[in-house]
This record gives structure tokens, sequence and C-alpha cells, in this order.
């Protein structure tokens, strides 16, 4: 690899990962280039209360963070996509916070910590974007717990389906248009709060009343974005720069 792929022009991550500074840009690179590996189906990388040596930065597939309870039951925290940079420390920084598990085929960086922390240091315009993710990665869990707390399953499902649209991709809510989801509906109800059944069941409604189409696991078209925005109770600029990080 001879260029990160968010610096190929038309990525749509290319702006995102835009440091402000080409020797901070040529560092990350090549930081990356090193440290590249592939996955090939789900894989956990880190178990939580293990040490957390790694910040994990995707680059094609997704990782989502999850906790466990004493009884097997999971709860999944967040989902980490490509341009993301996910540090699931806890507040000692000496143990990790959360699992961290791959969704299928991908690649990623794993960065040991103290080699991730050397380069924020000696690239202050880095860490003032990865500073920016922390404060967005923060805004859009503020907006799922309160959904999870207060809202209705179909709620849920709706901004669930509008976060992970707009976080991949950032140029907005566009409908007419094929986005994948690489998920199972058990994985989506997880990440929501809700059984599988309840998922299926709300996503069919959704279908039928002609807002989304969706075949497979979670390939999904929006048709209706004014009524899926009610049912997520957002307003979709404003979500948008709420939970999208702006580049500088």
């Amino acid at each position: 690899m001879e260029h990160a792929p968010w610096s190929q022009k038309g990525h749509p991550f290319a702006a995102y990962w835009n440091l402000g500074c080409a020797e901070a840009n040529a560092a990350f690179a090549h930081l990356i280039k090193q440290l590249l590996r592939e996955t090939r189906g789900r894989c956990v990388l880190q178990l939580a209360g293990d040490p957390s040596a790694y910040v994990f930065l995707p680059v094609e597939g997704w990782l989502m963070t999850a906790k466990v309870d004493p009884d097997g039951a999971r709860q999944i925290v967040d989902f980490a996509l490509p341009g993301d940079v996910l540090d699931p420390a806890s507040a000692s920084m000496a143990y990790a916070a959360a699992d961290v598990v791959t969704l299928g085929r991908g690649r990623l960086a794993m960065i040991p910590r103290e080699g991730w922390q050397r380069y924020l240091v000696a690239h202050p315009s880095a860490a003032g974007l990865f500073a920016r993710q922390s404060a967005a990665r923060y805004a859009r869990m503020a907006e799922r717990m309160l959904r999870l707390g207060k809202s209705s399953g179909e709620t849920r499902i709706a901004y669930a389906i509008c976060e992970l649209f707009l976080r991949a991709n950032p140029f907005g809510l566009v409908t007419h248009t094929p986005f994948h989801l690489p998920v199972t509906q058990q994985v989506l109800g997880e990440f929501v709060g809700l059984s599988s059944v309840h998922v299926n069941r709300t996503i069919r409604a959704m279908a039928r009343a002609g807002v989304l189409t969706y075949r497979g696991q979670l390939d999904v078209v929006i048709h209706d974005l004014p009524t899926l925005a009610a049912m997520a109770q957002i307003d979709p600029t404003e979500l948008q720069a709420t939970i999208i990080p702006s580049p500088g």
C-alpha cells in the first residue's frame, strides 16, 4: 500500500483525514502502513478488563465495542467505522473498558499505545482532530442513551439507521442510495437494546410503509427521509453537525 486509502482522490475520508500538516499526514500514513493487518470474519481483538495495549484504526470494515454481563447478555456500546480512532482504555489507561470485536473481513492498524502517544506529542494538529473525534463519540452516545432510556423500539431502530448512515456517508442522509449495514438483525438489536425478533418486525413495518427497503444482512435504501427522521426524533442536518467531527 503506497498511500493511505483516505489520501486517494475521491475517497470519502480524504478531507476528514487531512491533519492540516503534510508532515503529520505522512507520519500517520507511515504508521498505519507499518502496522496494517487484515481481518477475516469475526474476531475478538480485545477483552474488557485485559491490559489495553493498543489503539485501533479501522481502514476497511467495522469494529464494535461491547460489554457482556455475568449471564452472557451483550450490549453493544458503539461501532468504529473507517476513519475512526478506537481507544478502548478505561480511565486508568491500563485496562480495556470494553471488548473490541471485528465485524467481518477488513483491514485495520493496531498501534501500540506508547507509539500512538509519541505520534500525538510530535504532531499537535493530529491531536486536535482526534480530540474532536472523542467529542463526537460522546455526542452520539448521549443521543443514543436518551433513546435507549426514553423511546419506543421504533424510535431506537430509526435513530440507529440514521446515525450509522450519516457516519458511513458523512456528506449527509441521501434518499434512494443503497447503504450496507455490515451487521445482523441480532447485532442491531444488541445495539439498540431490543430482541432480533423486535428488530425484524419493526424494519418489516417500515418497509411496508414505504419508508425504506432492505434485503439480506441489512442492505438498506431510505425512500422517505422525513418520515424516518420523525420516527428517529431527529433533524438530519442538526444530527450531522452533532455527531460528525469537522476536519478542522
